[in-house]
């Protein structure tokens, strides 16, 4: 008969934990050996019980879910992390990449999809919900864009006509024309419309400048 799962839950909303741990259950070979409802009392019981697989909130009072994965693998912990966050912004996402965060699933994620992607961590594999890689997939197509392209970017986001832009950036009307062309190309859309909403769902536009 193989081992079971050893699971620790870390989220601040008891809804949300008594859920997942239900839905883990159900699966069968599992154990959530921990519930915590703060960073502090997920890391505690990380370095003492050394779970299989810690299942974090990002947000929580105390410690952020990756503050607490930084700080138990500090203690060579050997257990593997999934994070689950309902900040699903381009910046947090690629911070948990960056760190090499094994699982990473949104909250509006369907639990089963949840629940599978923490067993296969558990047992050695990487799991990304397909909405959160598409996030990162964006993120890295944003990255591609130039300097003047942001600025033309941000431009058109503060309603400016090309004539403003122009006057503004200090080039052409035509090579905002041209700017405008390539970021449409660039992020996959064919109006300038759907280049904002797009702009602003990737965190691409600076929305306080607005």
């Amino acid at each position: 008969m193989d081992p079971l799962v050893r699971i620790v839950l870390a989220d601040d909303h008891p809804l949300s934990l008594a859920g997942l741990e239900e839905a883990l259950n159900a699966r069968g070979g599992v154990k959530v050996v921990g519930r915590a409802t703060n960073g502090i009392d997920a890391l505690s019981m990380i370095k003492r019980l050394s779970p299989d697989c810690a299942v974090l909130d990002l947000s929580m009072p105390g410690a952020t879910g990756l503050e607490v994965i930084l700080e138990a693998r500090r203690w060579s912990v050997p257990s593997r992390f999934v994070v689950v966050t309902g900040t699903g912004t381009p910046q947090v996402l690629q911070e948990l990449k960056n760190a090499e965060v094994s699982g990473v699933f949104l909250k509006s994620t369907p639990v089963d999809e949840i629940c599978a992607g923490i067993l296969k961590v558990a047992a050695g594999g990487t799991a990304v919900s397909p909405a959160v890689r598409k996030i990162l997939e964006a993120v890295e197509q944003a990255n591609n864009l130039t300097t003047r392209e942001l600025q033309v970017l941000q431009a058109i986001a503060r309603g400016l006509t090309n004539r403003a832009a122009s006057q503004a950036l200090g080039i052409s009307i035509k090579t905002i024309d041209t700017h405008r062309t390539n970021l449409m190309r660039k992020l996959g859309v064919r109006s300038t419309a759907s280049l904002l909403v797009r702009a602003m769902r990737d965190g691409l536009i600076d929305v306080s400048d607005i």
